[in-house]
């Protein structure tokens, strides 16, 4: 059974490594004074990847994404 939900998504660059870190969350809140998103704490992600060398993201983007679909059992996915 998949989810209705609508899970917000962001890619995170870590500059101490040179990384990428893909966030989705469920409970996302949207700020007023600039229409930002807040996420939550990484350990209240709903799923958090790995961390993905910026020379592969085009290639491993897609696999990770399908890989936290299947896991989150959702497809609505929305990246901001």
């Amino acid at each position: 059974m998949e989810t209705k939900c609508l899970a917000r998504a962001k890619l995170v660059y870590i500059k101490k490594i040179s990384s990428y870190q893909l966030k989705i969350a469920f409970n996302v809140r949207e700020t007023n004074a600039r229409g930002h998103y807040i996420f939550p704490t990484q350990k209240k992600c709903a799923y958090v990847s790995g961390h993905i060398p910026y020379n592969c993201l085009e290639k491993d983007l897609p696999r990770v994404v399908a890989h936290a679909k299947m896991m989150l059992r959702t497809d609505n996915i929305e990246f901001v």
